[in-house]
């Protein structure tokens, strides 16, 4: 079934870590001249949500003024692009009366040495891609390279060996995406008038590879190569302790292989009230809190863990994660029990948005 779509203002999304090579790839995909001056948008002390909502209402405006065609948005390289995506698509779907203005493409702009060094952890310095202490900067670029319907490789002309790895990995976390050099960028862009495409980015949301992972995806087990994926599923919470020293200890490259990113969904017996997130990039772990109480009908049951990497070993994993299970006999003692246990991970802090 095709996506409803009409003629209007396609907005393109363009993020990256380098702010130059994001504007190069805007000017070309909209096929403007080098020396047209950009429109920059001031939004000084505002979240990511906020800024996507008043850029809604000033897409909304110009298109009752009668602008169409396309136009690239360069987002600054902290900016959440997901974030930014959702929260634009339900404003301007809300907009009285409609406007023809949606999302045509989100576009990531990265390199193979940047992904090689923040998610991969080698290859090049991560120092040079991760400065004054940023351990956001790993989780940022798998969000938007996940999130992405066109991926831009900015060096595969002097790329490292690893070039064809990288692309592999590419294929498993953004199914959806097409991935293109820089350098052939003016062939990909898109020739048809501006159409808009009704609910692209809640599309390409649910077409991340994780995404997909949990939803067709079955344990595998051994080991994979070159790029590998493995989902973890299990009823029973974890124990606080045990998963905080296997994360610190155990999933290694060792033992495991090297996990480049992994996205899902995880209970801890410590925190029976609410479903986490579970989040990996590079060698960057994040478990936050999520919106879904653990007794909503609607919630995942227990873990489910997409993992992607090099050489996974399915076995080693299952086994890592299944010993930070809760075991038969604390499983009997209950949550009263579990409650106390001490819990080394930081507190949650619930943000709504």
């Amino acid at each position: 079934m095709s996506a409803p779509t009409s003629p209007g203002l396609a907005v393109t999304l363009v993020s990256g870590s380098d702010a130059v090579a994001n504007s190069v790839v805007a000017r070309l995909l909209c096929g403007a001249s080098p020396t047209d001056p950009p429109r920059e948008i001031e939004a000084p002390d505002v979240d990511d949500a906020e800024f996507a909502t008043g850029l809604a209402d000033d897409l909304a405006e110009a298109s009752r003024n009668g602008l169409t065609g396309t136009t690239a948005i360069v987002l600054e390289p902290g900016t959440d692009v997901v974030e930014v995506a959702l929260v634009l698509e339900h404003v301007l779907g809300g907009q009285e009366p409609a406007v023809a203005v949606g999302i045509r493409d989100v576009v990531a702009v990265s390199s193979v040495r940047e992904i090689l060094a923040l998610l991969f952890v080698t290859g090049s310095d991560p120092s040079a891609f991760r400065r004054g202490g940023d351990f956001d900067s790993p989780g940022r670029l798998a969000r938007r390279l996940e999130f992405a319907s066109l991926i831009v490789l900015t060096d595969t002309a002097s790329a490292p060996p690893e070039l064809g790895l990288v692309q592999s990995f590419l294929a498993r976390l953004a199914p959806a995406a097409r991935i293109v050099a820089l350098e052939n960028l003016g062939n990909a862009r898109p020739r048809a008038a501006a159409v808009v495409v009704r609910g692209r980015a809640h599309r390409l949301g649910a077409a991340m590879g994780w995404q997909q992972q949990l939803a067709t995806g079955t344990p595998a087990t051994g080991r994979r190569a070159p790029i590998g994926a493995f989902v973890f599923r299990d009823p029973r919470p974890f124990h606080p302790e045990r998963l905080h020293e296997a994360i610190q200890q155990h999933l290694t490259p060792d033992r495991v292989g090297r996990i480049a990113r992994s996205r899902g969904f995880v209970r801890l017996a410590s925190r029976p009230e609410r479903v986490g997130s579970w989040s990996s990039a590079g060698d960057v772990v994040d478990i936050d809190p999520t919106l879904m109480l653990n007794w909503d009908p609607e919630s995942p049951v227990g873990q489910e863990i997409a993992f992607f990497g090099l050489d996974l070993d399915g076995d080693a994993l299952a086994a890592v994660l299944g010993d930070c299970l809760v075991r038969g006999e604390e499983l009997v003692a209950g949550a009263g029990v579990w409650s106390r246990w001490a819990d080394p991970f930081p507190e949650w802090t619930i943000h709504h948005h």
